[in-house]
């Protein structure tokens, strides 16, 4: 049995399948615009893998300029200079009331050749040249005491309870001992013997 259409009818159905169609699509196209992605969203695409490199965190201008964040510069501790200790010979013969310059020299070495002199006297001027060679011949510490300065001979004036030789010469040893007095000009080889002897703990000087 065979099944015929009409013309008519034919152009109907056609119609309905081609408006079928265009509904289709029509809501097609609604579904994809719904699911694009709007073109004012940005997407930021960041760095992955080994090879990516992280983003520097923003630093404050406090972190890049510290000191301009304190305001005020490093403030150093001053320096201390402390004096020298003295050495204990030296502080002993403070304490036996020798004069600064003596003590201090006995510091140093345990014999000292000192000379009074008056610095306007020519034999003294003489007499304090052969004293200080012979200080040097034997290896000592030399002291020039001036006799016409209270600061240089106060306190041996009142040591001896008298006045000083002019010129004199004194060898002193440690603590505050004086081993010889020689009042009067005295040459540089008798110092120098002196010097030797008193360092021997002799306390007589012999001629040459």
């Amino acid at each position: 049995m065979s099944l015929t259409v009409s013309p008519p009818v034919r152009m109907v159905a056609i119609l309905g399948l081609v408006a079928a169609l265009a509904l289709g699509a029509g809501f097609m196209l609604m579904g994809h615009s719904s699911d694009a992605v709007p073109s004012h969203v940005a997407i930021r695409h960041h760095p992955f893998g080994p090879g990516a490199t992280k983003p520097k965190p923003a630093t404050s201008k406090t972190q890049a300029h510290p000191k301009a964040a304190t305001g005020a510069k490093a403030v150093t501790a001053p320096v201390v200079h402390r004096a020298p200790r003295r050495p204990a010979a030296e502080l002993a013969a403070l304490r036996a009331g020798l004069p600064a310059r003596i003590a201090h020299a006995l510091g140093r070495s345990p014999v000292v050749v000192v000379e009074l002199t008056n610095p306007t006297s020519e034999v003294d001027a003489i007499a304090f040249a052969e004293a200080r060679a012979g200080a040097g011949l034997a290896g000592v510490p030399f002291v020039m005491l001036n006799v016409l300065n209270q600061a240089d001979v106060g306190q041996l004036t009142e040591r001896f309870g008298q006045p000083l030789p002019d010129p004199g010469l004194f060898i002193y040893t440690r603590p505050a001992k004086l081993a010889f007095r020689i009042d009067g000009f005295v040459d540089k080889e008798t110092v120098a013997q002196a010097a030797h002897n008193a360092s021997a703990g002799l306390t007589t000087v012999t001629p040459g």
